[in-house]
């Protein structure tokens, strides 16, 4: 258990030193909204790979939200630019 444990928590920090960095250099509307899009990676993981959704509107309603959510994500990156 402690090879696979401490093998988690560093690619867990790995993951969050590179958020760190994404708010440091991006900003925060930015950098925090990639950040959170990791959600939609481990919905995608859930769904696909071990089958934690069976139910078909269920899957649409998740994809309808990642959707929106990356939407939303992607106007806060236009707003960066412009």
């Amino acid at each position: 258990m402690a090879v696979p444990g401490c093998t988690a928590g560093v690619l867990w920090s790995i993951g969050n030193f590179g958020n760190i960095l994404a708010v440091t250099y991006l900003g925060q509307g930015v950098g925090i909204s990639l950040g959170q899009a990791s959600l939609i990676t481990s919905g995608l993981w859930g769904i696909f790979w071990y089958k934690e959704i069976r139910e078909m509107w269920k899957i649409i309603l998740w994809f309808s939200a990642a959707i929106l959510t990356g939407f939303s994500i992607y106007c806060l990156c236009y707003q960066k630019v412009v």
